[in-house]
């Protein structure tokens, strides 16, 4: 058991190096990037957690003193403030790509509900812990969550029945793109 306990101790520290030097923190790495990483780096953590968990209750047993493991308990720490952040990115992005695809004549019966989702999505970026704020993770999830709070009341506007199809020749003209406005194939993408 003490030969265990001095290789989880250097498994420990070389975890913590590697989670330091190629983990989710790693700055200028791709969001999507980070949460695979960050992923990774939490299953690896849970099995040094069994068996630290493990360790200890044989300490315990036997009367040992018991081991600390100080980077295992930051790198826990680290992983819970990551894990808060990409599950909220993660969360944001797939509610978008969601919404995207629906259709414009079933989006007017949708605009509450995303105004409402939108919101709350803001009011828990705000939430997270000040330390997450240097992560390109977040600032892209700001982004994503302010332009769909100024999307949305536009999207509502241009939904109403009193657009006229002059109004969409108008804004077909301002943008330079051809919108298919009146096709059954029209998103909100």
């Amino acid at each position: 058991m003490i030969e265990g306990i001095n290789a989880l101790i250097t498994d420990v520290k070389d975890f913590s190096e590697n989670f330091e030097k190629n983990g989710p923190k790693v700055q200028g790495i791709e969001p999507r990037e980070a949460l695979n990483r960050l992923r990774m780096f939490a299953d690896e953590y849970s099995i040094r957690k069994r068996k630290y968990e493990s360790y200890h209750s044989g300490e315990k047993l036997f009367g040992l003193p018991h081991q600390s493991y100080p980077e295992l308990v930051q790198t826990a720490k680290e992983i819970e403030l990551l894990d808060k952040l990409y599950n909220l990115y993660q969360k944001v992005k797939d509610t978008i790509a969601k919404w995207q695809e629906i259709g414009w004549n079933e989006i007017k019966e949708e605009i509450e509900k995303m105004t409402e989702t939108i919101e709350t999505y803001s009011k828990d970026c705000t939430k997270l812990p000040s330390s997450t704020k240097k992560y390109d993770a977040f600032k892209e999830l700001k982004i994503e969550i302010d332009s769909m709070i100024e999307i949305i009341p536009l999207v509502d506007a241009l939904a109403k029945p009193s657009i006229r199809p002059r109004h969409w020749e108008d804004i077909i003209t301002m943008t330079g793109c051809d919108i298919e406005y009146d096709s059954d194939t029209f998103t909100l993408a």
